[in-house]
């Protein structure tokens, strides 16, 4: 009798652990769901929840492969590019998995971003030309073309930027993809810029601008918007600039991006200076403090060139980080190889 009881409870535990499991399971699943959701509306909101899951090595394939991808998108987004190459190790670790080749292009395109932003520019290629060979999706392949186009520019490759870009525009035109096109329009203005073709860059900002109005981007409306502001300062376009001014600067300050708030001070600065008012002193050492806050030494150089001088305002030369080597980790040698 005894002997039964203890295998009845035996079974039973049994029974409860199984259940558990299961349940637990399907937990993951939910939460990797929520941190997806939440993964460009609050990547910190999605980071939490994906901190909150535990025991990695017990989940499955499928559950690691979106974990990890998802940890890797969001410390991207949060720019902690420290915490994103342990996520990369994780990830190529998998690569024989099914689930891996699941994700091969967005583990491929978030493997480029982070070379990219860590200065790794000829790795950075190398990644995004095998991506390429695997992208099956048009929606993807404008992705990792406008991806590959940005490295272009960083290294001053202009015709190579502008071609990846044409090629981008061409895909995204046929799938009527107006935020992709909008996009490449700003992109395209900005490398006008940095050749000093003021007229150029302002009709692909006008085309931008629109297109990011018309699919109610923010982040892109706003920065087209001072872009375009810009072009309006250096051509003494003062109508153009009092007619959008307004509208940008209403919406800057209802969106929490200080580098753009610092973009259209030093903009409207100049504007305010082109209009006959000595600028305060304490304005030109606000102007001197948010230089630091500029999206980058491409931007910082321009407003350098075209609106410092204009301020009579001595800002120090921009550094521009210097290009970096890669060394030869076994997951980038996977990538070399490009067979999956």
């Amino acid at each position: 009798m005894f002997y039964k009881y203890k295998v009845a409870l035996f079974s039973l535990l049994t029974f409860i652990s199984a259940s558990c499991l299961s349940v637990s399971s399907e937990d993951v699943d939910y939460e990797l769901t929520r941190a997806q959701y939440f993964v460009r509306s609050n990547p910190k909101q999605s980071q939490a929840i994906l901190n909150q899951i535990k025991n990695i090595n017990s989940l499955s394939d499928e559950q690691k492969v979106a974990f990890y991808t998802l940890k890797m998108r969001t410390s991207l987004i949060l720019n902690k590019l420290e915490a994103v190459e342990p996520h990369l190790d994780s990830l190529f670790a998998l690569d024989d998995k099914s689930a891996f080749a699941d994700k091969l292009v967005t583990i491929l395109s978030g493997s480029g971003i982070w070379l990219r932003k860590s200065n790794y520019f000829d790795a950075a290629q190398q990644v995004f030309s095998c991506a390429l060979k695997h992208t099956e999706k048009s929606g993807q392949r404008i992705s990792i073309l406008i991806s590959s186009a940005i490295v272009a520019r960083h290294q001053q490759n202009y015709a190579i930027a502008i071609s990846l870009y044409n090629q981008a525009a061409a895909i995204a035109k046929k799938l009527d993809n107006l935020r992709a096109i909008a996009t490449i329009e700003n992109n395209l203005g900005a490398i006008a810029m940095d050749q000093g073709d003021i007229k150029q860059a302002e009709l692909h900002f006008r085309q931008a601008l629109s297109g990011f109005q018309r699919t109610n981007n923010h982040s892109g409306h706003i920065n087209s918007g001072i872009n375009l502001l810009f072009t309006f300062i250096i051509q003494n376009q003062d109508i153009n600039y009092q007619r959008l001014y307004p509208h940008i600067s209403k919406l800057s300050d209802e969106y929490p991006d200080n580098s753009k708030k610092a973009y259209l001070f030093w903009v409207d600065s100049t504007y305010t200076h082109s209009q006959g008012y000595k600028l305060p002193t304490t304005v030109k050492d606000n102007l001197y403090s948010s230089f630091d806050k500029l999206a980058g030494p491409q931007l910082q150089a321009l407003i350098r060139t075209y609106l410092a001088t204009r301020l009579d305002i001595q800002l120090p030369p921009v550094t521009f980080a210097k290009a970096r080597l890669f060394e030869n980790k076994s997951w980038y040698t996977k990538v070399l190889n490009c067979n999956w």
